[in-house]
């Protein structure tokens, strides 16, 4: 198969499941254990933003799956769910989440569009959601946790706080691309410098070993409403994760 219809199919692969009329998420198909999304990295400047009530601005960006193009409109992506999620716990205080989502890129291309997409945009912080293109690709590791290193410095240099988000999982695309190293490297480059990186392909995980979600096999009429849900789940427990984060 070829590398760009692994790309497609790694994102589609992702968003399988039996699904309920409404379409919609229910509280309980977000759950996941606390101990999950436990959060010991903090967000300073996005803190002291919300504690202000200043306007606040988060840049996400990252691929298809940031877009929230398989969902059919932007404001079911999960930045737009972010953004909901983030005012309700917030509210007074004017929050701003911009889609930078542009599908299969590598870590160091969206690097290279951080000055315009990030910087111009004067975020309190930046959502990288980041590895799967990598990971298709057989990028190198080193020139992979190169790129989110470089990222991190830029970010933090400006005083902008970063979250790492990783890989989308289905069992059908983890047995055919080698996300592990990935993964890996993304985990890394949070340690060494005190980033949270948001584990949505553990949370995933979770979700298909518990059948709260089957993300391999679905009706192609039907793709489009689990993307919703799904990105629905990731934008609320973001969005949790980020709370703790500035508390």
């Amino acid at each position: 198969m070829k590398r760009r219809s692994l790309l497609g199919f790694a994102g589609a692969a992702a968003l399988g499941a039996v699904l309920p009329a409404s379409g919609r998420a229910e509280p309980r198909d977000c759950e996941v254990p606390a101990d999950m999304i436990e959060v010991s990295a903090r967000l300073p400047h996005l803190a002291e933003g919300l504690r202000d009530k200043l306007p606040v601005n988060i840049v996400a960006l990252g691929g298809a799956s940031t877009r929230g193009a398989p969902a059919g409109a932007p404001e079911l992506a999960y930045p737009h769910r972010l953004q909901l999620a983030l005012a309700s716990f917030y509210p007074g205080v004017p929050i701003t989440v911009t889609n930078k989502g542009m599908p299969r890129q590598s870590a160091r291309q969206m690097l290279e569009r951080f000055p315009v997409d990030v910087f111009e945009q004067a975020p309190r912080l930046v959502i990288w959601e980041v590895g799967i293109s990598d990971a298709v690709r057989g990028v190198e590791i080193d020139e992979f946790a190169n790129a989110l290193q470089a990222g991190v410095d830029l970010a933090k240099n400006r005083a902008i706080d970063i979250v790492l988000v990783d890989m989308q999982f289905s069992r059908r695309a983890a047995m055919m691309i080698d996300f592990e190293r990935y993964l890996i490297a993304i985990d890394r480059v949070g340690e060494l410098n005190d980033v949270y990186v948001f584990p949505r392909f553990a949370i995933m995980r979770y979700w298909s070993e518990q059948k709260l979600f089957d993300f391999d096999e679905v009706a192609e009429n039907e793709r489009s409403r689990l993307a919703a849900r799904v990105y629905e789940c990731i934008g609320r427990t973001l969005a949790e994760a980020i709370r703790s984060a500035v508390r």
